[in-house]
């Protein structure tokens, strides 16, 4: 009898109470497989015994989960190292094959687009460029889209394209939901376009959470399983990696931090509502405020010419570099507080300012973020420009190597 002295209605199980099914053993086997990849991106060329220490699995066992990729010439074998002196058989290191198969990248800017081919090993073989203004028709940024995927994919073999989109993205349709400052990119069938054109599985998202696979596959993020990838610029956004997976909304919602209100009742954003982040922390804040500043050349602004200006010993600008530091930090602290990543990769414009810049946005993390020991780290990209693009290549590999069922 239920507590209610009511008879308990027997419980029903219908294969529709959960919508995740269990995974497969194919599935295992891809997760797996991506594991390895990442290990070796992370290790550099390896042995079987090597990764296998590394994952802490069998030779055995290792040995059955490379074999699928050195069967499709994803790894190769490398010329064999001689034994240490404790004897036993020479290794024979695995890498990644250089000339193919080959990940297709795109970054769709509000400027600009520009396609790579890419090696598995992370090696940009070939680039191409193109930019258009903001005022550009959706058919102006489409022929642009064309020419410089043509001049990357045309005639390749392609295990796919990943595409890192400007804007709110819907990754149910691969399109560009919308972008405030290059109108031409809404609703632009970006995944269509490109399966009609190559024939190649495509695959778009929102572009911080691109460049933060870029982290994750190719740059500082390799050894660390939580961290935000932000970018910084005439937008903010974060990419969250949590246990060494991108977060991600349904459809890919999310991630347009920018957005986050930190001022109630602060000035207009473009996405019409008031106070968002990206009112106090983008070059179109940090320009004006320059510019009422009495700085010099304040309309082009930017990091990098802001440290210079305080090396040459500008008081005003020093002021205003920590200003910027503190407003970047509310948006970081604001993120650490909800989901605490601990680890922060910046990008963007961020990275052009230098030492004085980190430093500076170092000591306002610290300040705000809460107390819990070890205060969070600020990080500035290593190769802030091409980690997008990778980001792309890596977008590919999380999808063909995937752990979802």
């Amino acid at each position: 009898m239920a507590p209610s002295g009511k008879p308990q209605a027997d419980l029903v199980f219908s294969d529709q109470s959960s919508r995740r099914p269990l995974i497969t053993t194919s599935a295992i086997g891809a997760a797996n497989r991506r594991r390895v990849l990442e290990t070796l991106h992370r290790l550099g060329p390896s042995s079987r015994a090597q990764l296998a220490r590394s994952l802490g699995v069998n030779r055995a066992t290792i040995a059955t989960i490379l074999q699928p990729l050195l069967d499709s010439a994803t790894l190769v074998e490398g010329d064999p190292v001689a034994p240490s002196e404790a004897g036993g058989k020479p290794a024979r290191p695995l890498w990644f094959r250089g000339d193919g198969p080959w990940l297709g990248a795109v970054h769709l800017s509000p400027d600009f687009v520009v396609a790579a081919r890419i090696a598995f090993d992370g090696t940009i073989h070939e680039m191409h460029h193109a930019a258009y203004s903001r005022d550009a028709s959706t058919d102006e940024i489409t022929a642009c889209l064309h020419q410089v995927t043509d001049g990357c994919f045309a005639g390749e073999a392609l295990v796919g394209i990943g595409v890192a989109a400007a804007g709110m993205v819907d990754t149910s349709t691969g399109s560009v939901i919308s972008m405030h400052l290059t109108p031409g990119l809404n609703g632009l069938p970006v995944v269509a376009l490109l399966e009609k054109r190559f024939g190649a599985t495509t695959l778009v998202d929102h572009h911080p959470r691109v460049q933060a696979l870029g982290d994750r596959w190719f740059g500082l993020g390799r050894e660390i399983q939580d961290f935000a990838s932000v970018y910084t610029g005439e937008a903010l956004g974060f990419g969250i990696v949590h246990g060494g997976e991108v977060l991600r909304g349904e459809n890919g919602a999310g991630g347009e931090s920018g957005h986050t209100i930190v001022q109630l009742d602060g000035d207009e954003c473009r996405c019409g509502r008031r106070g968002c982040w990206e009112t106090v922390a983008t070059l179109g804040w940090l320009r004006d405020r320059a510019a009422a500043d009495g700085l010099p050349h304040a309309d082009t602004l930017d990091s990098r010419s802001l440290a210079a200006l305080v090396a040459d010993g500008s008081d005003d600008a020093a002021a205003l570099l920590d200003l910027y530091a503190r407003n970047l930090a509310i948006g970081i602290a604001n993120n650490e507080q909800i989901l605490a990543p601990g680890h922060y990769i910046m990008h963007g414009d961020a990275c052009t300012g230098g030492e004085a810049l980190r430093t500076a946005l170092q000591t306002w993390v610290t300040r705000l973020a809460p107390e819990r020991g070890q205060p969070p780290t600020v990080f500035f990209a290593e190769d802030p420009d091409q980690i997008t693009l990778l980001g792309g290549a890596g977008l590919v590999l999380s999808s063909v190597f995937s752990t979802q069922a």
